[in-house]
């Protein structure tokens, strides 16, 4: 089990789970190839800068486990996350990226900035929060037939529990703040159809 639990950890997680739903939003958008490509990049080294300086303090010592970090550890990830993402959202902005590619971006701005403000009493799951946000892209972007992947908020839940990197309540949560975040912010573009 443990073996398991440590594959679903490291597979599903929140670098790779955040480039999934970019790269979703990106690839669904009727736009030209060109403009697929260049949010696909831009969306690839947003997500490079938080992983980046979560690396470099993980290798500086600064934080004790690659995979589970403590508490007070994760500030400095979380707020590389929450500026990169606010800086993708504003280029989105001005440069009139498809409605997509902006509502994502904006969410994982919200995420960020609620992960932060948590940062220091509140060790919320991004595993859960970020596969969500990816689960919910593949349902609302390209079919609802992608349901079944609501599975692996399940299995990733219960593996970041069963490896005591968090508790029932903080994946939880984690799932329950990218629902209502995704939710929201989708409505507000129209893209929400659940």
């Amino acid at each position: 089990m443990q073996g398991f639990a440590d594959f679903l950890s490291k597979v599903f997680n929140v670098f790779s789970n955040s480039l999934a739903a970019m790269l979703v939003a990106v690839m669904v958008d009727q736009s030209l190839f060109s403009q697929k490509l260049l949010w696909l990049l831009v969306g690839i080294i947003s997500a490079i800068i938080p992983a980046a300086v979560y690396f470099y303090k993980y290798r500086k010592g600064d934080i004790s486990s690659f995979w589970s970090p403590a508490l007070k550890e994760r500030f400095a990830a979380h707020l590389a996350w929450a500026a990169a993402a606010g800086i993708f959202s504003l280029v989105a902005f001005i440069l009139k990226a498809p409605s997509l590619v902006l509502a994502l971006g904006l969410v994982f701005l919200v995420i960020g900035l609620l992960d932060l403000a948590l940062s220091h009493t509140f060790k919320i799951s991004v595993h859960s929060q970020t596969l969500t946000i990816f689960i919910l892209t593949c349902i609302l972007a390209i079919s609802v037939n992608f349901i079944f992947l609501t599975v692996l908020i399940i299995l990733v839940g219960w593996s970041r529990i069963y490896l005591k990197a968090h508790s029932l309540l903080e994946v939880s949560l984690g799932v329950l703040s990218s629902v209502a975040i995704v939710f929201i912010v989708f409505s507000f573009f129209g893209l929400a159809t659940f």
